[in-house]
């Protein structure tokens, strides 16, 4: 039996084989889509034949569904399909078949439709990292195999080529949009709906940062929150010029895009009714302002023929009040632990006649080389709300969250799952991930890659306590790159981390599990193009994880003294081999615009080791904890 990924719905074995020729042909019996986009190697898309003649016949079936397909093959391949997208989908199991079989295959029918109507990612270009066209192209063209249709790249800040506010974007940073109409088509031949992004009320902290926008504030001196300062992120909504700034930013993006959809984002506005806004906000309520400045946008957007998705975290505190909603709009709950609770939420907008999608996440961020168990349990968990309740869609986030210091096959494993699991909803799907990422992403011929990037995405269970939406490891790098900043570095990360203490015991575990890996990693046979580079993006992972590790231990009395010195010492030792490979693997894949804001949290860290090394050597053990 041929191993097809995602999983058909139903498939039968006839009696028979069908010769495959170098070039296959190709008849249209109704009009001709394009759809050779993925097929090129097989199929002879130039040479028109009659149907007689042809090797595959095209025959468009209205009793279909939107994205179903039927391949037959016998003595000829019989494709029907209702869109484009079902034509393209069968073309791509076609495909697989033909790999598998070679020179003949086996007379067969599939029947075949997606379980979950909208399969979609969206991927975060707007924390320092812009990944190059071709680095995005190639992760579409993974998505198509996927059988997945719905993309998005997530704008805040600078990230996007805005024609109105040039004089904003830093050099080789930012997708123009020339660039994003390039994209645009590629997915869209690939049966990818590319859809635009662009927030405009919270994660506005670029924006509020120039001289020109910071009066737009709700908190223009920012509020304290998870540990620390931030500064302003939030528009107020009650300013008309936040209304005038973001109608300029809809009309330098919406008129280019071709989708019928946008995400307005909307996530996150955390500093409102804490400033500006507090006396409406105490008077109307916090979640009628909110809509209020919803109402607004709304109206704008679909000036431009667009059905808007917003986040949901605020608007799930106050259901009370989604009856204001749009009925075209749709409602989008996040949420990327494997605690968050899908079903519970998403009946709830059922109930209330909400449209709703889910978006779970990859959780590559603030982990170093992601979560596997929470991704795993993540993804799961939100088809099957989705599924149960009826909703729109699923939508998995890549968020880049401090620096996106994660290398893109991190993300890989999270990725492979949304697209098999949100297509076809079958028990044991996640015991296909290791085959694929080794046969269809890394082609190792050794077979080990696969489990490697799945074990390594578990580091995280030798570690003292839970966190969400990260690892303790990585909090331990980020505290103590902002501790570098402090007065009193010490006490600030102590305050922070105490509780994650690694101890001695779990420390030299994880030392030997990262060792395995290394190890593993070394015994691969990688044939992808892109080989050598994986190897080491994630050589780099595992040494960002041993470097943290080795400072989180740093202040841990229970271990020895002149132990802890010698691990700060060889993050110190490190400092410049360490960034000048950071650099050297960012710039592989990604333009170069805020690399120099990434690499300075980095710096910034390794610095605070050197601090601490400074702070044994002149206390000892004379400090509390």
């Amino acid at each position: 039996m041929y191993k097809i990924y995602p999983n058909v719905k139903k498939i039968s074995l006839g009696q028979g084989e069908f010769l495959v020729k170098e070039k296959l042909t190709v008849f249209f019996r109704d009009e001709k889509e394009n759809v050779f986009t993925i097929t090129k190697e097989f199929i002879d898309e130039k040479r028109k034949v009659s149907e007689i003649e042809a090797d595959i016949i095209f025959i468009k079936d209205d009793s279909l569904s939107e994205e179903a397909y039927k391949l037959e093959i016998e003595e000829k391949i019989y494709i029907y399909y209702q869109t484009r997208r079902g034509a393209l989908f069968a073309l791509q199991t076609l495909k697989q078949i033909i790999i598998q079989g070679k020179t003949k295959i086996d007379y067969l029918q599939i029947f075949d439709e997606p379980d979950i109507k909208i399969r979609g990612y969206m991927l975060d270009i707007s924390r320092d990292k812009v990944p190059k066209i071709t680095t995005i192209k190639s992760i579409i063209a993974r998505m198509a195999e996927l059988k997945m249709n719905h993309f998005e790249l997530y704008v805040e800040g600078f990230s996007f080529g805005y024609q109105s506010f040039r004089q904003f974007l830093e050099e080789d940073g930012y997708i123009s949009v020339e660039e994003y109409q390039e994209l645009e088509d590629y997915a869209n031949a690939l049966g990818i709906d590319m859809v635009p992004n662009q927030n405009g009320f919270g994660h506005m902290a670029k924006w509020l940062a120039t001289e020109e926008f910071k009066d737009l504030a709700e908190c223009p001196e920012g509020i304290f929150l998870w540990g620390r300062n931030r500064k302003p992120s939030t528009l107020n909504p009650l300013d008309p010029r936040s209304f005038e700034l973001i109608t300029k930013m809809y009309l330098d993006m919406l008129p280019y895009a071709k989708s019928s959809y946008f995400n307005m984002n909307f996530d996150e506005p955390f500093e409102l009714g804490k400033g500006k806004s507090k006396e409406e906000c105490e008077k109307k309520g916090i979640g009628n302002v909110y809509i209020d400045y919803v109402l607004k946008a709304y109206e704008m957007i679909k000036q431009y023929q667009k059905t808007p998705l917003i986040w949901g975290d605020v608007l799930i505190k106050h259901p009370d009040l989604l009856y204001r909603l749009p009925k075209d709009m749709i409602f989008i709950d996040w949420g990327y632990d494997a605690t968050h609770p899908f079903d519970k939420n998403l009946r709830l907008l059922k109930e209330l006649g909400i449209k709703f999608m889910a978006a779970p996440g990859t959780t590559s961020w603030s982990s170093f080389s992601s979560r596997n168990r929470d991704w795993s349990e993540n993804i799961t968990n939100a088809c099957l709300a989705v599924k149960k309740h009826g909703g729109e869609g699923v939508i998995l986030t890549d968020w880049g969250d401090f620096g996106h210091l994660q290398f893109l096959p991190i993300s890989y494993p999270g990725l492979v799952y949304m697209g098999l699991y949100s297509w076809r909803m079958r028990e044991g799907t996640y015991l296909n991930l290791k085959e694929y990422l080794n046969h269809e992403i890394f082609l190792d011929n050794a077979e080990i890659m696969g489990e490697c990037l799945l074990d390594l995405g578990n580091y995280y269970r030798f570690e003292n306590d839970y966190r969400g939406n990260g690892t303790p490891t990585f909090y331990n790098f980020m505290w103590g790159s902002l501790a570098n900043s402090e007065e009193d570095k010490i006490n600030y990360y102590i305050n922070r981390v105490k509780t994650t203490f690694l101890s001695e015991k779990k420390f030299h575990l994880m030392q030997k599990f990262l060792d395995f890996k290394e190890y593993e990693l070394e015994l691969t046979e990688l044939t992808c193009s892109d080989a050598d580079l994986v190897k080491a993006e994630i050589k780099q992972a595992i040494r960002f994880i041993r470097m943290a590790q080795k400072v989180n231990i740093g202040l841990n009395k229970k271990i020895n003294i002149d132990l802890r010195k010698k691990y700060l010492s060889e993050v110190i030792a490190s400092k410049n081999n360490f960034i000048d490979e950071q650099k050297r693997l960012w710039h592989t894949r990604n333009k170069s615009g805020g690399f120099k804001d990434s690499i300075f949290l980095v710096t910034e860290f390794i610095d605070f080791a050197e601090s601490m090394l400074e702070f044994l050597n002149k206390r000892g053990e004379d400090y509390e904890i």
